[in-house]
């Protein structure tokens, strides 16, 4: 429902939050950090289905490495040559939004449908932000939605990503390895049993959630558009960010907020399913806090609205 990329309730979506977030050699991950899917596997409770074969044993606890199949891997030959449209600085810009807490209540054509909360645990090192959506009880007998999207960060570089997706028929288990020390970015998709490697990787990129966080660090400007490099369901993009105007927005408690209103240009699937532009109103401050986010789905169109924010 949200994250910046796919709403069926994305958070850039969250769609948006929807809606924005990677040899024969073995892969070596810089990272730490324990897998990401197994989290989401323990905190989404998912309808009885066959287990596909090298899909994340949320059982155990495994490395990332663990979950690349032999099996099945795809070499890439996408290779990024050409410097990047956003550096990353020396010092991590996510330090500044851990202990942070966003709660969103979701609209489909006006009716209650579900909610949303994205937050973010860590260090002065190591960072990760969580986005999980579920739909409501009621219409979950229509449409059952539970998606959980998490992005590992250290020193202010993408590690890991992993995103599980629950949205009516479709499922989606799928993982990004961002090995920068070896300069490349491994895809996994576990319902598909396949991997691709992607070397060569000389720029910065970013899956969609850890790059929406990222936005919110930089300045944002009438007249001024935003690029971003992503990474995202196995695919290259840079998203361009433009600001489209500032206004007072009024939330369903009644308060009004200064707001600017920006519009990703996001062509990747994002963290939801989602069809058609994508909006997203953030507080005039320096939180840039995501107030509202609105995008079209399949059949009209959902709104994400903040309800709750805590950064403590």
């Amino acid at each position: 429902m949200m994250a910046l990329g796919k709403i069926q309730l994305n958070l850039p979506s969250l769609d948006i939050i929807d809606t924005y977030i990677f040899q024969n050699k073995k892969v070596v991950h810089q990272a730490k950090p324990k897998k990401i899917a197994e989290t989401a596997s323990n905190n989404i409770q998912q309808k009885p289905q066959e287990k596909p074969q090298g899909s994340v044993n949320s059982e155990n606890s495994l490395n990332p490495s663990d979950a690349i199949p032999r099996s099945n891997v795809e070499p890439s030959n996408n290779v990024q040559t050409t410097q990047p449209t956003i550096l990353i600085s020396k010092t991590n810009p996510f330090t500044r939004f851990i202990n942070e807490t966003m709660k969103f209540d979701i609209y489909w054509m006006g009716i209650y449908v579900g909610s949303a909360i994205v937050y973010v645990k860590g260090n002065e090192n190591e960072i990760t932000i969580t986005s999980m959506v579920k739909s409501a009880g009621f219409i979950s007998n229509f449409y059952y939605v539970n998606d959980r999207a998490e992005s590992k960060i250290e020193d202010g570089k993408p590690t890991y990503f992993a995103l599980v997706q629950n949205e009516g028929k479709y499922k989606g288990n799928k993982e990004t390895i961002f090995d920068y020390n070896n300069k490349e970015i491994i895809f996994i998709n576990n319902l598909k049993n396949n991997t691709t490697y992607h070397k060569n990787i000389d720029k910065m990129f970013m899956d969609v959630l850890s790059g929406f966080f990222y936005l919110r660090t930089l300045p944002i400007k009438l007249n001024e558009p935003v690029s971003l490099d992503i990474f995202d369901s196995n695919k290259f993009t840079t998203v361009q960010i433009q600001p489209i105007k500032e206004e007072k927005i009024e939330l369903s408690d009644n308060k009004q907020i200064d707001a600017i209103l920006i519009k990703p240009k996001l062509d990747t699937e994002g963290l939801f399913k989602r069809k058609g532009d994508i909006l997203i109103w953030l507080s005039k401050d320096d939180k840039k806090i995501p107030l509202k986010i609105e995008t079209r789905v399949p059949v009209g169109h959902v709104v994400a609205e903040l309800k709750e924010y805590k950064n403590e």
